[in-house]
């Protein structure tokens, strides 16, 4: 199903070089975790589509006071009263999110509640640290040098921020890999040889959320997953074309077969360069 957040909503933190790295920043004294809008309906039914399907549904346990936790930060923030268990949560915030415990080890996924994964299987994540979740990331040599440090800030000290942003040539907010989902190919041959991909893809952006629960033995990560056309968000800033262009030109072969853009990355480029030069 999908779900489209307006343009105005997206939020834009495209910066070059690109680097895959923690981009960490803290919450304000009254931290936003959520974030509940009019198309909360919207999400609660795309989630029912996701659950109803067998080997989508949440993954792992964990105890009643940090369900209870949980409900409670989302009260506070947004006035919603939701059931604290994993269904009342899961299906009431537009929120996936993760719980995770701290042992001696470190931090361990406990609970998997993710109905809108991008491009992975959340099931393959069930007690796994930050370095092994991770490990599948191209160029993840600064996230994982700086594994220990995030958990602590995020899951031990304060509430923290993270944006993580991609082109998709799907709109839908779910893109576990059992999904069949739009390749790229496909929107090149929508686009032909005079269209645009740009009017045709998505910019799909996560915005990441911590919520420490030290008292409790856990962290819990919060994952709003936000979808818009590109031409739309790019449109509001004349500025827009040109940075992601240079975002674009900077990721590694690696980055780009990761997310599966090497074939369409010089026709991107160009599209993206012609609108920078008609908005400059």
């Amino acid at each position: 199903m999908e779900v489209l957040t307006p343009a105005a909503d997206m939020p834009w933190t495209v910066a070059s070089p690109f680097r895959m790295q923690p981009g960490l920043g803290r919450l304000p004294d009254t931290p936003t975790l959520f974030r509940r809008d009019a198309m909360a309906h919207g999400y609660a039914q795309a989630k029912r589509e996701v659950l109803a399907q067998a080997d989508h549904g949440p993954v792992g346990q964990t105890d009643d006071a940090v369900l209870q936790a949980i409900a409670d930060a989302y009260h506070r923030e947004t006035d919603v009263t939701l059931a604290a268990t994993v269904a009342g949560l899961t299906q009431g915030m537009q929120e996936d999110f993760v719980v995770l415990a701290d042992g001696p080890d470190g931090f361990r996924t406990r609970l998997l509640s993710v109905c809108f994964p991008s491009s992975w299987v959340p099931a393959d994540k069930l007690g796994l640290d930050f370095a092994a979740i991770h490990a599948p990331v191209a160029d993840n040599t600064l996230l994982l040098s700086a594994a220990r440090g995030i958990m602590d800030m995020a899951f031990r000290q304060a509430p923290m921020v993270r944006h993580v942003w991609l082109l998709s040539p799907d709109a839908q907010l779910s893109q576990h890999p059992a999904r069949a989902r739009r390749p790229w190919s496909s929107l090149v041959a929508d686009a032909g040889e005079h269209g645009r991909l740009i009017d045709l893809c998505c910019l799909r952006v996560e915005r990441q959320t911590t919520l420490p629960l030290p008292a409790l033995g856990v962290g819990v990560f919060f994952i709003r997953v936000m979808v818009a056309p590109l031409a739309a968000v790019l449109a509001l800033d004349a500025g827009r074309a040109a940075q992601l262009h240079a975002a674009i030109a900077s990721m590694s072969d690696a980055v780009l077969n990761y997310r599966g853009m090497a074939g369409v990355r010089e026709r991107l480029l160009c599209e993206l360069a012609q609108l920078a030069l008609m908005q400059g």
